[in-house]
């Protein structure tokens, strides 16, 4: 028997139709045939793989009851988060074009560092003492026990704990192409979940050069503040005291960030419009913080415009469980990542090369941050406008945090402004998608957007200059035999590690293990691997 349907509500017919008044139309008009799909696999596989670090972390750090705990509640918000009964178990594209996207993304990430292929960014010395540290070590990894209190493994782990799984089960040798592995894999999600064509193949390969190749026009900025063409292998991005690293750098430089953040913000793009985004966007944001910390600053103007459009819409209550559960992770995971916070450096945003902030030094800042606008995104942003017919609140967005986040200063190199600008910059590469697909094939007329264009002509310099930098610089295998802290010359570095001396998290987390020294890592690595 069918219930009977209830009359509307007047009061929130009335609230609704209020809000729709004070919005204007344009804020939440969408991409209709890109942004209001269907949860299906591609969107399950970028679910899981945000997931499996999730219980990963929480069955190896916590204690038994509270992993068990945080276990079910994610399962639980799972459940009543997507409606399994809906989800369109298909592949999007037929099996050439997957063939040719998956390709890709082994390709990428080749050059990019992973699996030591090619030449290596130097900061995957780091990462791959992290990989050793959560291989060798028992969980929660400690370096050291003064006064009672151990200085721990304290970051945003999640990239690193299914590959540190296999390593631990296979041998140390493994690691590496495990790691490899997992990162293609994240890559050949986030490939699958953008608004690709589907057919012609060439159509689809120029798209994928345009997402391989998106960037901000740095080479314009190294002509004009160095008068010279740039050099193998020295970055383009830092030619002023700003950067907006591309969507290639980020992959090389920052792949346990720019996964989840990627992946996050191709899954808003995709469903936001939809019914049932609101409870699959709250356990998407449950999963972010084990993967990085810059996750939910990144994807907050998008979380508020899709309030925005929640708020407009009557009758629909909000996802009561998913609200719950990813305010309990969220917290769960700010005291862990929380601890020892403030030893980690920040330079004030408006200081000069002096660290001073007088007047010159203020008057030249404010130059370099108007040109760095103009030319990281503010010049496409404006050429976007223009064309584009749907989709200008999430340019607006977009705009407005890149506009913000030099004004803003976190981490020893600025992390705030690196990782948090990667959804926005997400976001108009989507965008760029959309109004290159519009146009159609390029012709001689004015009507085809040759302007945006040439300004992608011009920011592909940029990964092209990082793939040289990966053929050209001789490659460097992997080394585990050294410890975080070993690497670091001794000192704890303070992004990394921190003193477990909160209660509450002494009382959640497992009794930490003092890592192996360099002596008992060489006498492992020598022995079969060992069931932990």
């Amino acid at each position: 028997m069918t219930p009977p349907r209830q009359a509307p509500d007047p009061g929130s017919r009335q609230a609704s139709a209020a809000s729709e008044k004070r919005l204007p139309s344009w804020l939440l008009a969408h991409d209709a045939r890109h942004s209001a799909k269907s949860i299906d696999s591609v969107s399950v596989a970028a679910l899981l793989y945000l997931a499996l670090p999730n219980l990963i972390f929480l069955a190896g750090w916590l204690r038994w009851p509270f992993a068990v705990f945080f276990s079910l509640l994610l399962l639980w918000s799972a459940r009543t988060a997507v409606d399994w009964r809906q989800v369109r178990w298909r592949c999007p594209y037929r099996a050439a074009p997957a063939l040719l996207i998956v390709a890709t993304a082994f390709a990428w990430c080749a050059l990019g560092g992973a699996g030591h292929f090619l030449a290596a960014p130097i900061d995957w010395m780091v990462r791959d003492a992290v990989l050793g540290d959560l291989v060798f070590g028992d969980w929660p990894v400690s370096y050291a026990e003064k006064d009672g209190i151990h200085h721990i493994l304290r970051s945003a782990i999640g990239y690193f704990l299914p590959a540190a799984v296999v390593a631990k089960t296979l041998g140390i040798a493994s690691a590496d192409l495990a790691l490899y592995l997992w990162t293609v894999l994240g890559t050949a999600i986030f490939l699958l979940s953008l608004p690709l064509p589907r057919r012609p193949v060439a159509g689809l390969a120029l798209a994928l050069l345009l997402v391989l190749s998106f960037s901000g026009m740095d080479l314009l900025g190294v002509l004009a503040y160095q008068g010279n063409w740039p050099e193998v292998p020295v970055r383009l991005e830092w030619w002023t005291r700003f950067s907006y690293s591309s969507l290639a750098a980020h992959l090389y430089w920052a792949p346990n960030h720019a996964l989840p953040i990627c992946l996050a913000s191709a899954l808003f793009y995709r469903h936001w419009q939809h019914p049932a985004f609101p409870g699959f966007a709250l356990l998407l944001l449950a999963l972010l913080p084990i993967w990085t910390p810059f996750g939910l600053p990144a994807l907050l103007p998008f979380v508020v415009l899709a309030a925005l459009q929640f708020l407009s819409q009557p009758h629909q209550a909000p996802p009561t469980v998913p609200l719950l559960v990813t305010i309990l992770m969220v917290g769960l995971m700010v005291r862990f990542l929380s601890m020892d916070i403030g030893g980690i450096g920040t330079t004030p945003p408006l200081a000069g090369a002096t660290g001073t902030a007088n007047e010159t030094a203020t008057r030249d800042h404010i130059l370099a941050y108007l040109i760095f606008v103009a030319l990281e995104f503010g010049a496409l942003a404006l050429a976007l406008w223009s064309r584009l017919q749907h989709s200008r609140g999430i340019l607006l967005f977009a705009a407005m945090t890149l506009l913000l986040l030099p004004l803003l200063s976190f981490g020893p190199s600025n992390d705030l402004l690196l990782r948090a600008s990667l959804a926005s910059l997400t976001m108009l590469m989507l965008l760029t998608l959309s109004v290159l697909r519009a146009a159609g094939r390029p012709a001689l007329g004015v009507g085809y957007p040759w302007l945006i264009v040439l300004m992608l002509f011009v920011g592909a310099f940029t990964p092209l200059h990082e793939a040289a930098r990966a053929t050209m610089v001789r490659r460097w295998p992997p080394s585990y035999v050294q410890n975080l802290v070993e690497q670091q010359g001794g000192s704890f570095p303070p992004h990394y590690v921190a003193r477990l001396d909160r209660a509450d998290m002494r009382l959640l987390l497992r009794e930490p293990s003092l890592t192996p020294d360099r002596d008992h890592r060489l006498a492992a690595s020598t022995r079969r691997p060992h069931a932990r």
